[in-house]
């Protein structure tokens, strides 16, 4: 099998038949020896580029997919990450449409007075890519801000303000719960987004609902505590096909932000990486994974292992929450498998050790691309994934996994040891402390979708299907293995999202997620309950949510600031 099968990573120009064998660090040594070969070209195409920073109007030039904007303000596509400590940190970015004459600054405070500025630190991203004779180039600027010292609980407002005043429009976020709070939450997840068309079609020029932006209203209508995309993000190689079309736009990255600000402006958005994330155009230093655009254009948790940058954990009230980099596992595609020479499978360990040690944290999340277990005739399950992955799950007991890659809706029964331990229709409730994990695909947040193996169809909440075996298979290093499985439960080639509502309890008591499966038309079609004990110990009780956050103190004109500073001046350095 080949290392980097056609269509599955970004088309950067190099020849198909080399590429096939080649890995991440293979491909952009190449690119790298190509730009070395012709630097006059290089530099006449990067004047003549169009990205973000050269100018969104612009109509012409190589990358005539970058977006074009006629933002007044000159900071586009707001998103937000949770920091380190959801509780005490935020990661507020942006994309600039040109560089500024002087500072760029974060107001933030509780209310629209502000109080607090924090220093924006601005992450220029360099884009070439060679094709035939000619080399494409473009640049881009984004803005990154971390406040940190934030209060458990609490509603901050926020702006971006330029150097000449300007200001982004006011927009708030919200701190996660204090240690031991059990107030209820929602969280919403989906994978392989992609930017609808310009014809106002879908994610990949088909269809006619434009079902990435239909699903991402969806989720801002829902106001999640926090969102999951599991990798796949925006296809910034267009169709994604291995078409001599696909070139590589890094300015569909600008119409990806744009599009989703209206929930990631408010609401973090927490995203794994997947196949299309690998970008080998970027120097990500000696790691070699294609991760450099994403260190320029996000602000990701640093809690994983040393690099492996899309790999963290982070807790919301009861819920703990794992991003798993699948590339690093995947034996279907392996133009990145073993980058982390083991680490990150150790660090894996150790995390859903602590987790469950831990007696606040109840549910255990893990989200990721490749399928550990799916019947889609597309990648079906993916056999490196599965062996590092599901032992981990057993072992630890996790609650929920989360995985995208093949491109419809798919729910198991709970499984353990490989093998489903019992039947969970539509409306049932699994107990995964004996039931084992549920594992859910939901690569349906709108790419086109696939179909199913063994003609097994879908089989959804008013459309039962066969209850019967499916012939599916898993995909490994030497080819396809096939298996006879039991444990497809429900399944929906459409678009669809999560919603996840919790509902944390007291110890002794027994603490919910009810995971809802909503197509983008709004329809529910699927919904499974989760229930687990808490753990017989006492939650360590936060402390109720000042009216300000610890350490500030009210100026006499009734700004809040840190104690010690002048409203003006920033209360945290990057």
């Amino acid at each position: 099998m080949p290392v980097n099968p056609e269509g599955e990573t970004p088309d950067l120009g190099i020849p198909r038949r080399l590429a096939r064998d080649m890995t991440i660090a293979d491909q952009h040594e190449w690119i790298r020896t190509e730009l070395r070969r012709r630097p006059i070209t290089r530099r006449a195409a990067l004047r003549g580029g169009i990205g973000a920073l050269a100018g969104l109007a612009l109509a012409g030039g190589p990358w005539t997919g970058v977006a074009r904007a006629a933002a007044e303000t000159g900071l586009v596509g707001r998103h937000l990450a949770f920091g380190d400590d959801p509780r005490t940190s935020m990661a507020i970015a942006g994309e600039l449409t040109r560089k500024p004459a002087g500072d760029v600054l974060l107001d933030l405070g509780l209310d629209e007075r502000y109080g607090a500025s924090v220093p924006v630190e601005l992450r220029e991203l360099v884009s070439q890519v060679p094709r035939g004779e000619d080399v494409r180039g473009g640049q881009q600027l984004f803005a990154h801000a971390r406040a940190e010292g934030l209060t458990a609980g609490t509603t901050y407002h926020y702006r971006f303000r330029l150097p000449d005043g300007s200001t982004t429009p006011d927009a708030t976020f919200r701190t996660a719960p204090a240690k031991g709070d059990r107030t209820p939450f929602t969280f919403t997840a989906f994978a392989d987004q992609g930017v609808a068309s310009e014809d106002g079609k879908g994610g990949d020029g088909k269809g006619g609902a434009a079902p990435p932006n239909a699903l991402t209203a969806l989720v801002a209508q829902d106001a999640p505590a926090f969102h999951l995309l599991a990798g796949d993000i925006c296809y910034a190689d267009r169709a994604g096909k291995g078409q001599r079309d696909d070139s590589f736009d890094p300015g569909l990255w600008t119409q990806y932000f744009a599009a989703i600000e209206r929930s990631a402006a408010s609401t973090p958005w927490m995203f794994a990486t997947g196949n299309h994330d690998m970008e080998a155009v970027y120097d990500d230093g000696d790691s070699g994974h294609g991760y450099g655009g994403h260190a320029a254009r996000l602000d990701l948790p640093r809690t994983g292992p040393s690099g492996c940058p899309s790999v963290y954990a982070f807790t919301h009230g009861c819920v703990g929450v794992v991003s798993v980099d699948a590339n690093e596992l995947s034996t279907e595609i392996r133009a990145n498998t073993g980058y982390s020479h083991g680490a990150q499978v150790g660090w894996l360990t150790d995390t859903l050790a602590t987790f469950r040690a831990d007696p606040d944290i109840t549910f255990v999340v893990v989200f990721f691309h490749h399928c550990a277990y799916s019947t889609s005739d597309s990648h079906a399950s993916d056999g490196g994934v599965r062996s590092a992955l599901a032992p981990l799950f057993d072992r630890f007991s996790v609650d929920l996994a989360v995985q995208g890659h093949n491109h419809q809706y798919e729910r198991t029964d709970p499984i353990r040891d490989g093998q489903a331990t019992r039947e969970a229709p539509d409306r049932s409730t699994v107990r995964p402390a004996t039931d084992g994990t549920t594992y859910l695909c939901v690569g349906s947040g709108g790419r086109r979708s696939n179909g199913w193996l063994d003609g097994g169809g879908d089989r959804y909440r008013g459309r039962g299907g066969a209850d019967r075996e499916i012939r599916s298979r898993v995909i490994g290093k030497d080819g396809d293995r096939s298996e006879t499985v039991a444990w497809s439960r429900v399944r929906y080639a459409g678009y669809a999202y999560l919603r996840v509502e919790v509902q944390p309890e007291a110890p002794g008591r027994i603490a919910t997620m009810r995971v809802h499966a909503i197509t983008a038309d709004g329809e529910e079609i699927d919904r499974v309950d989760l229930a687990r004990p808490v753990p017989g110990v006492p939650a360590v009780p936060g402390a109720p949510a000042p009216a300000v956050p610890a350490g500030w103190t009210h100026t006499p004109t009734g700004l809040s600031v840190p104690a010690g500073s002048s409203p003006s001046s920033p209360f945290h350095s990057l």
